[in-house]
């Protein structure tokens, strides 16, 4: 058993505390990345030197990126794939902007498919899937 200092008060406490006995905080265990081995906190979900995805980090799993991007090119109109990604306020403005536009918006999802499927996946992940925008654009 090792110690380390609290995050929040900077005393010494075990390290298998899952709380700071002093002052009460949340103890962040810390692990390695398996791409370039950084010392990252567990709970991170991308690491801070290479931002490849942390798998100890307690997160719903991330989507297909092809299935994303095809969906949004042959059914971007309708925003089948925001609905998919799970943001569905971004479904239902993509179809609305699809009725007042007059059609012009499904080209605009065309091309955002486009480049869903030419992105990698780590800034797939990153921009669509982990964002905590409600309407992630290109």
């Amino acid at each position: 058993m090792a110690l380390i200092n609290c995050r929040e008060c900077g005393q010494q406490i075990s390290d298998s505390a899952s709380v700071c006995p002093h002052c009460g905080a949340t103890v962040v265990k810390e692990v390695f990345c398996s791409n370039c081995g950084a010392k990252m906190p567990q709970d991170m979900k991308y690491c801070p030197q290479c931002g490849c995805p942390n798998p100890a980090s307690p997160e719903k799993y991330p989507k297909e990126k092809l299935v994303s991007g095809l969906l949004a090119i042959f059914l971007g109109g309708l925003g089948i794939h925001y609905f998919y990604l799970g943001k569905s306020t971004a479904g239902l403005i993509t179809i609305l902007l699809t009725l007042c536009t007059c059609g012009i918006w499904p080209f605009v999802m065309l091309i955002q498919g486009i480049i869903m499927l030419t992105m990698d996946e780590g800034d797939f992940n990153e921009k669509y899937y982990y964002t905590e925008k409600k309407f992630p654009l290109f």
